[in-house]
């Protein structure tokens, strides 16, 4: 997820937000380029959710991504279901 984001030219950054916010990173404008901020503390799936809904709100359609991403975007259960993508990720990583 994090390659189709930068592809299309968004930026990632991973910091601490404040505890206030009560999120763990979203997808925003700043000075007219966007961003995705990713708490730098927040659990594996939780980061996944941010960059997955980052995605969902960008042109991704006519893009290559792989199955199980497409598989997760069209899936709106993904939150009840961190193992999931926990699977997904050791299956990348062979």
């Amino acid at each position: 997820m994090e390659r189709a984001l930068t592809r299309l030219g968004i930026r990632l950054l991973e910091e601490e937000l404040p505890d206030e916010a009560h999120i763990d990173g979203g997808l925003c404008k700043v000075a007219g380029e966007l961003v995705v901020y990713v708490s730098a503390t927040a659990p594996p799936w939780r980061r996944a959710e941010v960059l997955l809904n980052a995605l969902r709100r960008l042109p991704h359609r006519d893009m290559w991504l792989p199955p199980e991403i497409r598989r997760l975007l069209e899936s709106d259960d993904f939150c009840d279901n961190p193992f999931q993508l926990i699977r997904l990720r050791d299956e990348e990583q062979r």
